[in-house]
């Protein structure tokens, strides 16, 4: 398994984690809808992070007990210190890594994650295996993962921008993640054991100063200086790529098609 989680363990991406999440919280919400949450009485919250799925769980699931698991020490610490500002008594902190899931004795009746598959590749079998092993008969997991990058583009067309959404496929894949998980994370669930029973998929245009428009922007001021670092792009498509964003808010015209995002959900039968 993956010692590190390659985007970085530092107040920089827990800062940028929590943008993340304000973007995406009215998909991750319906989600939590779709794979009715909110009757489970014990919920495992995969890969956590600083914990804001965390909390969105535990406030769309007043009745439920959250656990979060992360193996990072700092998010971990972040979580610890927001569940005692917010006084949050349904939520309980669980420093591990995944696949130390089968070591636990608690058994859950629903899990989630958000983007935490697509770097587990490597041992993604054993992951969802170990899922399966932790739901109570009748349980429920519900996953949020890219389909694909390829569908990001932009209008008016640039090939800065064809160049950035590249280099964030090659560098997952150089960190041995996937961010076309969702197109086989289905049949892989399948396969451990889960009774898929709702599929659909999220995302779609952004006009300039749409949530998803900033969020990518978001990614690229955190992360293509490191893509110029470690050659997945050029330093003239750096810079073109930020005279893009500039141009396109100052004219307030324009768009970006957003990744398409898969949310799944399987049951675990008996």
């Amino acid at each position: 398994m993956m010692k590190d989680y390659f985007l970085g363990v530092h107040q920089q991406e827990l800062e940028r984690l929590d943008r993340q999440h304000l973007a995406w919280q009215p998909e991750t919400q319906q989600l939590i809808q779709d794979a009715q949450l909110a009757n489970c009485e014990r919920i495992l919250d995969l890969g956590c992070g600083p914990g804001f799925t965390t909390f969105e769980l535990a406030k769309q699931c007043p009745n439920a007990q959250v656990t979060a698991l992360d193996k990072a020490t700092l998010y971990q610490q972040y979580l610890q210190h927001q569940i005692q500002e917010q006084q949050a008594s349904n939520i309980t902190p669980l420093h591990a890594d995944i696949l130390d899931l089968p070591n636990k004795t608690q058994l859950y009746q629903g899990a989630f994650c958000r983007w935490v598959l697509a770097f587990l590749i490597a041992d993604l079998p054993a992951v969802l295996k170990s899922i399966y092993d932790k739901l109570e008969p009748g349980g429920t997991f519900a996953a949020m993962e890219y389909l694909t990058l390829d569908s990001f583009t932009s209008s008016p067309p640039s090939d800065y921008f064809t160049a950035y959404t590249q280099a964030w496929k090659a560098y997952y894949l150089n960190h041995s993640g996937d961010a076309n998980i969702g197109t086989y994370l289905p049949n892989l669930m399948r396969e451990a054991g889960f009774t898929i029973t709702s599929e659909k998929c999220v995302g779609g245009l952004s006009p300039v100063g749409h949530r998803w428009w900033f969020w990518w922007r978001d990614a690229f001021n955190n992360f293509a200086p490191t893509f110029v670092e470690q050659d997945l792009m050029t330093q003239a498509e750096f810079d073109g790529m930020a005279a893009y964003w500039d141009a396109q808010e100052a004219a307030g015209e324009g768009f970006i098609y957003s990744a398409v995002i898969l949310q799944v959900v399987g049951r675990k039968e008996k």
